[in-house]
């Protein structure tokens, strides 16, 4: 081990040591000593992979802070669909301080992300570019090996984002997850609104024309791609599986639009960022719904790429209820069925409603 840490530090030295005494010494970038900014964690880092590595050393004036990396705890399923392959998390060179936002989609990840990008730059004016700067890990895209490559890039704190539940992905200690939840019908019409923006046609086989055989796929089916029931169902049991994990933050999305403050606060205090009370006003105010909206070209997932007929819609309205007048009494009875297969009166009061308080017996 020694000898690794040895050819690592002469690594970084050669790589970054000369750029950063041109700039000054200790004060260049990736010198600040300030948690989660380890330059080493692409090809030049401390392979952890059975035990824990810790190193400190001090080169003339420039101090090398402290890699501690622990293995993770590996996935204990397997996820894979059109959209998303679990397995593409190995491909991920992981940080510490590093955010993962896993939620089901059309949950609040994008709104989540948001909040990270305002929190993480302390600028109510950032350009958030989500897709490019906190990209979805297991996606299977053709252009992955660049997405990776531009996330390895990146110097400071980062942020990824997956579809996948916990019990899918590696969990690090060293890093923070974010999980978030909502009313499964919602989500379900929250999601056929975005099929319907998408200018190209996806996901049509689980998003029929006719609502109610379109809500009876998600009631019975078990596809991960279109966020069925089950799959939701699914998401929201593999966190109460893990107890209650410091490094793990689970977030309703009813909460977040009934009291976004408290959210913006809880996310930070998750992450250890903390800003100026006065600061902390300006962001919460732009992350409410209605600026994102507005500011969509900043905030939305595949902004100015005709992705979407409309990128301002891809924030619809951030309500819940949107099942109200579509769904007849027999679609809501099958869906009182089915959720009473699945998780108990309390664990499915929070998966719709929030607030009372999660309980995780992990």
């Amino acid at each position: 081990m020694a000898g690794d840490a040895r050819a690592a530090i002469g690594a970084f030295v050669s790589i970054f040591g000369k750029m950063t005494m041109e700039r000054g010494g200790a004060g260049g970038p990736f010198f600040r000593g300030v948690e989660g900014m380890y330059p080493l964690s692409n090809g030049n880092r401390f392979s952890s992979r059975g035990s824990i590595i810790e190193v400190f050393a001090r080169i003339d004036c420039i101090d090398i802070p402290r890699i501690m990396l622990n293995p993770p705890e590996l996935p204990k399923r397997r996820y894979d669909g059109k959209i998303a392959d679990s397995d593409r998390w190995f491909t991920f060179s992981p940080r510490a301080g590093d955010v993962v936002v896993s939620t089901p989609p059309k949950s609040g990840t994008t709104w989540t992300q948001a909040i990270l990008a305002l929190l993480i730059s302390g600028d109510p004016a950032v350009d958030a570019e989500i897709s490019r700067k906190a990209p979805w890990i297991d996606v299977t895209s053709p252009e992955q090996d660049g997405i990776i490559t531009a996330l390895n890039a990146q110097t400071g704190r980062r942020q990824v984002k997956t579809h996948t539940p916990l019990d899918g992905i590696p969990l690090w200690s060293d890093l923070r997850y974010i999980t978030v939840f909502r009313h499964p019908i919602d989500v379900h019409f929250s999601f056929r609104r975005h099929v319907e923006n998408m200018t190209e046609e996806v996901l049509q086989e689980v998003f029929p024309r006719d609502i109610q055989a379109g809500f009876h796929l998600f009631l019975e089916g078990d596809h991960r791609d279109g966020a069925s029931l089950i799959s939701i169902v699914d998401h929201y049991r593999s966190v109460l599986a893990l107890g209650n994990r410091d490094n793990v933050l689970c977030l309703h999305y009813a909460d977040m639009t009934r009291d976004l403050t408290s959210a913006v606060a809880r996310i930070a205090e998750h992450i250890s960022l903390t800003h100026p009370a006065a600061v902390m006003e300006t962001l919460v105010e732009a992350a409410r719904f209605s600026n994102m909206k507005r500011n969509a070209e900043r905030f939305a997932v595949l902004a100015r790429q005709g992705f979407w007929r409309n990128d301002a819609d891809f924030f619809d309205s951030a309500t819940s209820g949107k099942w109200v007048g579509r769904l007849s009494d027999a679609d809501l009875a099958a869906y009182e069925a089915r959720m009473a297969e699945l998780l108990s009166p309390e664990e499915r009061h929070w998966l719709e409603y929030g607030s009372s308080g999660l309980v995780r017996s992990g």
